[in-house]
């Protein structure tokens, strides 16, 4: 019999961050954090009750009394409602062990201290996760040592929480999203569980547990509260139909230093690929003949409009409105507009012609401003642009701020691998693009828009980047700056002749062939790599490729 019920959806869903787990993904962690008779579970936002289900089940299985060793809590009245009647009608769980309230209004010693404590938290992003509820719970993240940063999803402070409420010598199997592995602000929560933890095993899919969702998640099991872990254990499997024939304790795991992935040092995505190519890659990266982008180059977002529309007019609005020049700065508006390594003032005019390029709108104080320019103004106050957050937050509404040409352009968000292209035409970028400025004044964009094709940076591009929903590749500028380049001693002038050709080849859809050409020049005959070397690292970044296109 189901003892589960329906779930809130849509903008409810968003709002509690209820998105519901499979019973598979419950049976398995239930199945290896429940393991005597005598053991406590609590699900801390029980939902649809998947988990208080497969809890009762294994409970009854090792002839334990379900009843009063089961709790849980959820949020939602209406749901807790409805799973409560039909746990307590059809399960025998005690209803007064079900408690609808806030977890993080509940402290220890409300409810016994579990030996179990299984589930998933909700995941609200931090744009939504505002108000007293988001001070409450990092408040209570705060008072066990874990300072969380104001980008931290709800589930971060919720994992810290449900530690907090386990028993000694316990264990907690929870779905949580990959980020805990990739995202700068849960590097404390790592660190957390690696001090609190005996044994820690991460378990990643290649296929997502919650196909639906952009968010992509993986399973936390934690054992022996009380102890210290200096390993996290990796476990990667192809589906999580494969968590039914799996048997805990008797996996093959990849064990990754604790302090190394906790201090960001090491990506758990490394030991994805096979271990040759990641001690070649491991190797090189701690070359004197590699670089970090940051070592080079500033990354960071273009400027922040508050009305991309508005702020980016054609040349025929400018000619309609009555724009003096002076007013107006050339923008690349999107990806799509940039051609070849090397974005020029020809290609700029293209993309002017496809909308992909515009001028921006730019005032930098609160001048006399002409005619034109105060009716293209207060027509943009009638449609409510001044309201926008960014524009009614800055002085005066429409000096948009922090623009300038940077030396070059990186995409975030990239299918097959991120581009990096000098911006030779002068142009400005919104935060659609990544911008980037050179560290020094002997730099040279378009010679490091050549570095950037060789096949050691595009399996870094894979290593230091996270893969969103669709496939897509994001580098965060923090992520960028994290890339490797190879550094070869080879003069100015051949760097320049390189990235030329290349810049040909690329124009021309020659993908490979420019791969191809920087890998010989740079790679082979600056790094004296062997093509048997070469060859291990794209097979690494194909096999990364795959696994995110799965998403």
């Amino acid at each position: 019999m189901a003892y589960t019920v329906q779930g809130p959806s849509g903008e409810a869903a968003k709002a509690f961050g209820a998105y519901y787990t499979d019973a598979t993904v419950a049976g398995f962690l239930v199945r290896w954090a429940v393991r005597a008779p005598s053991d406590t579970v609590l699900d801390p936002s029980f939902g649809g009750g998947v988990f208080l289900h497969a809890a009762l089940r294994r409970l009854l299985q090792l002839g334990g009394n379900p009843r009063n060793q089961i709790f849980g809590i959820e949020i939602d009245p209406a749901v807790h409602v409805q799973t409560q009647k039909v746990l307590a009608e059809q399960g025998g769980i005690c209803p007064s062990n079900l408690i609808c309230s806030d977890f993080f209004e509940v402290s220890p010693g409300r409810i016994p201290a579990p030996t179990a404590v299984v589930g998933n938290p909700p995941f609200i992003r931090y744009q939504r996760f505002s108000g007293e509820g988001r001070a409450r719970a990092l408040a209570k993240a705060a008072s066990e040592g874990v300072m969380l940063s104001r980008l931290s999803s709800s589930w971060a402070p919720f994992l810290v929480h449900s530690v907090a409420l386990l028993s000694k010598g316990g264990r907690l199997g929870m779905v949580i999203p990959t980020e805990l592995l990739h995202a700068a602000y849960a590097r404390p929560l790592l660190e957390y569980l690696a001090g609190r933890f005996e044994r820690i095993t991460l378990v990643t899919f290649r296929e997502r547990l919650f196909p639906h969702l952009s968010q992509d998640t993986l399973l936390l099991l934690a054992e022996g509260k009380g102890s210290r872990a200096p390993q996290f254990h990796l476990l990667d499997l192809a589906a999580p139909s494969d968590l039914e024939k799996l048997e805990p304790g008797r996996c093959q795991t990849q064990p990754i230093e604790a302090q190394e992935l906790a201090s960001g040092r090491t990506r758990a995505i490394e030991y994805l690929i096979p271990h040759n190519a990641r001690a070649l890659y491991q190797e090189l990266s701690h070359s004197p003949l590699t670089t970090r982008l940051g070592a080079l180059a500033d990354v960071g977002i273009g400027y922040v409009t508050g009305n991309n529309l508005f702020f980016h007019l054609s040349p025929r609005q400018v000619a309609e409105w009555g724009i003096p020049p002076q007013y107006l700065k050339p923008a690349v508006r999107r990806a799509r507009g940039l051609k070849g390594l090397r974005f020029s003032e020809r290609d700029w005019q293209e993309a002017l012609s496809t909308g992909e390029a515009g001028y921006l709108l730019h005032i930098s104080s609160n001048e006399d401003l002409p005619d034109g320019l105060r009716r293209y103004l207060a027509h943009g106050q009638s449609q409510g642009v001044h309201q926008a957050y960014k524009c009614r937050v800055r002085e005066p509404w429409y000096s948009v701020p922090q623009v300038y040409p940077p030396d070059a352009f990186l995409t975030y968000m990239s299918g097959n691998y991120p581009r990096l292209v000098a911006n030779d035409a002068r142009a400005v970028a919104p935060n659609s693009l990544h911008v980037l400025r050179l560290r020094s004044t002997q730099g040279r964009a378009g010679n490091l828009a050549g570095l950037w094709q060789t096949s050691l940076t595009r399996l870094s591009a894979e290593i230091e980047g996270h893969a969103m929903g669709g496939g897509m590749l994001k580098l965060e500028p923090g992520e960028a700056e994290k890339v490797v380049l190879a550094a070869p001693s080879l003069p100015p002038e051949s760097l320049e002749a390189l990235s030329q050709e290349l810049d040909s080849l690329v124009r021309a859809g020659r993908i490979e062939a420019a791969q191809n050409l920087a890998d010989e020049v740079v790679l082979v005959q600056g790094l004296r790599l062997t093509r048997a070397e070469i060859g291990l690292l794209r097979s690494a970044t194909k096999a990364l490729q795959e696994r995110r296109y799965l998403r």
